[in-house]
């Protein structure tokens, strides 16, 4: 049977044959002048994924702050990104998330930042954006920097402005499963001035993708753009689901980007608005309709908010029935995912006591989420389907 995936890959093959045409590096400043303008930021960078672009970030602090060496995470979110810290020579601390926002809680954050404090990085997770000015004010108070991680969201906005622009710096991510899709690639986003050439100078010194990664790169995705559609997803699922991520590094390289992923990046950026349009039509539905469920929580969103949904989150309260609805959901045809399981210091060890939960909104979500699709492939019956397992299944 035909089966709605998780994620997408929004690309035409037209637009994965025109990626293999280009003009080499000046291909790279066009996409990364085209995205600095669609996120108003400063300037942008094409590194080889998310976490490089946090880790070029926080390279180029360390050189304005030398003396600070703690860098900030809510302890729900990916948890690789750890592994840049880490790399950059600096020790991660985490802060709870809001309950109500599945982001970083800004009532918390004065209890876990000093003086030592480089920089505090909160996060628009799913696409959902976050009210930043009480971090933002925070920051200035005490002397630490704000890095906006817009991984899951780019063509989200608040306060008519869009994500990603908002502070210092930010980052997106090009990975699979995001809304801009290269599999590999992130972006590193600038708009103080005093910043923009520390990040250059860090850019410049990781390593390059090479031919080979390249080719890869582009045959994966071309694999990606059949193996997504619903008529091949669903007959060939058991062949497709074994080559889904489910394990976490434990060491990270950071990469630089190449030609190839900015054509493929500027392919995708042209037609962002299209896709979010869809995902926000599919999203509103489901989320106007599941919102008030008992037992079933979605995160509140700003009244000057526009989210992109990367995906859906929902948290389920009983364990039993987050498993019943996925299983219903299944069977009718639509594919949903976990994500992270665990809060971040129950994955990696940061020496945070393990026999009591300093971070328990983190917890609570990780172990009820569950996210929907979105994506341009989702046509308004699934979104139906969706709704009415749902609401029978929590009923």
């Amino acid at each position: 049977m035909k089966r709605i995936p998780t994620n997408s890959f929004h690309q035409s093959s037209k637009g994965l044959f025109r990626s293999l045409k280009g003009s080499g590096p000046d291909d790279v400043a066009r996409f990364e002048d085209a995205f600095a303008a669609s996120t108003c930021a400063g300037r942008a960078f094409l590194v080889g994924s998310g976490t490089t672009a946090l880790y070029v970030i926080l390279k180029a602090l360390s050189r304005l702050a030398p003396d600070k060496r703690r860098v900030i995470l809510p302890a729900y979110t990916v948890p690789t990104l750890t592994l840049a810290v880490k790399r950059a020579g600096l020790v991660t601390t985490l802060c709870d998330v809001d309950p109500a926002t599945f982001n970083l809680d800004p009532a918390r954050l004065g209890e876990v930042s000093g003086n030592d404090t480089l920089a505090v990085m909160p996060v628009h997770m799913f696409g959902f954006p976050m009210d930043l000015t009480p971090i933002k004010k925070l920051a200035e108070e005490r002397g630490f920097f704000v890095i906006e991680d817009a991984a899951q969201a780019p063509g989200a906005a608040i306060d008519g402005r869009p994500v990603g622009g908002l502070s210092e710096t930010g980052l997106f991510s090009l990975c699979k499963g995001k809304i801009i899709s290269t599999f590999r690639g992130g972006v590193a986003t600038v708009s103080d001035p005093k910043i923009m050439d520390l990040v250059a100078d860090e850019v410049d010194a990781v390593r390059r993708q090479t031919f080979s990664q390249n080719v890869r790169i582009w045959g994966t995705l071309a694999l990606m753009a059949g193996a997504v559609r619903p008529e091949i997803y669903g007959p060939l699922y058991r062949l497709i689901a074994p080559f889904k991520s489910t394990s976490l590094h434990d060491h990270f390289e950071p990469t630089g980007g190449s030609p190839l992923i900015a054509r493929l990046g500027m392919e995708q950026l042209s037609s962002l608005e299209e896709q979010v349009m869809a995902r926000r039509r599919n999203g509103d539905a489901l989320y106007r309709e599941l919102s008030g469920l008992e037992g079933v929580t979605l995160p509140r969103i700003p009244d000057t908010a526009l989210p992109s949904y990367n995906h859906l989150p929902i948290v389920v309260d009983e364990p039993g029935m987050l498993a019943r609805i996925q299983r219903a959901l299944f069977e009718r045809g639509v594919d949903t995912a976990r994500m992270y399981l665990k809060p971040i210091h129950r994955i990696y060890d940061l020496g945070y006591p393990l026999d009591t939960d300093p971070f328990p909104s983190a917890s609570r979500i990780a172990e009820g989420l569950m996210v929907l699709p979105t994506h341009p492939g989702v046509r308004e019956k699934d979104v139906e389907i969706m709704i009415q397992t749902i609401q029978t299944r929590a009923g």
